[in-house]
This record gives C-alpha cells, structure tokens and sequence, in this order.
C-alpha cells in the first residue's frame, strides 16, 4: 500500500499514492527527519544522525565530536564516518541503510551513500534499491543542512 504523507483522507478513506516511489520518498524522509528515541510507540524507528544535532561538527575533517564524553547508549556512535556508503561498515549510511531494510519493506537491494559536501554546507544522502512491486530501479537523493 502506498499512503501519502502527510497523511490525506479522500472519500472517508486514506488517499493512495499513485506512484510507488512518491510514497517511498515521504517515508524515507520522515525516516531521516525523525530522531531515534523520539517516536513513543518505536523508539528505534528514526535515524540517530539527528540526536547529533547539538554536538560539535567539526567542517574541516567532516567528522562529529562528543561534547560531553559519558556512557552512551549508541557506543561507537563518534567513531562514524560521515562520507561512505552502506558498504563500509563504519559509516552513518550503514545505520540509514539498517533502518530502510527495518521500515520500509517494499524496497530490496537497498544501498545507501552519504557525501559531505564543505562547500554547500550540507551532507547529500543518496538512497538506491529496487521496488519489489515492480522491479524498477530506485533512486532518491537528498540533503541534511549542517546545524553549525
């Protein structure tokens, strides 16, 4: 079922996207806008890049650092690179990549790749996979501004 999001009601009924893909871009956008931890009825559902938001974004290595080393209940979650894709194990684009093969069952073969881009300030997020309901090939790119 493809439900548009927001969410819209059309003769007494959830409104249904016609395309696949437009339902699959709403959704893997609440997916990156939605901190880990902050959805009452699935605290995993989200992606924790956005429990960063108020650390310190380092823009000439690209890299986040911990402002207040303690006990975290995401352990090695500083030691991620932000540019990668989901086939490094140590990146953000695998944990984005996680929770796509998590929440949103009608993609298969998802690959996800995540580039900081100094320049524009922002990190451009490119997810690929392939509608299981049709077969056809997937592609949505995005982009996260940077909070300092």
């Amino acid at each position: 079922m493809n439900v548009l999001l927001p969410l819209q009601i059309t003769n007494g009924r959830l409104a249904t996207a016609t395309q696949p893909q437009t339902a699959i871009n709403a959704f893997i956008e609440l997916l990156l806008s939605t901190p880990c931890g902050s959805n009452v009825a699935d605290p995993q559902f989200g992606f924790i890049f956005n429990n960063l938001k108020f650390e310190i974004f380092n823009e000439k290595e690209g890299v986040i650092y911990d402002s207040t080393p303690q006990e975290s209940l995401y352990p090695n979650l500083y030691d991620k690179k932000i540019s990668g894709n989901s086939k490094n194990i140590n990146t953000f684009a695998i944990d984005l990549k996680k929770a796509i093969e998590q929440y949103e069952k009608r993609l298969s073969h998802v690959s996800v790749s995540m580039t900081y881009l100094k320049s524009q300030r922002i990190i451009q997020v490119i997810v690929e996979g392939v509608l299981i309901e049709t077969g056809e090939v997937y592609k949505y790119t995005t982009s996260i501004k940077l909070w300092n």
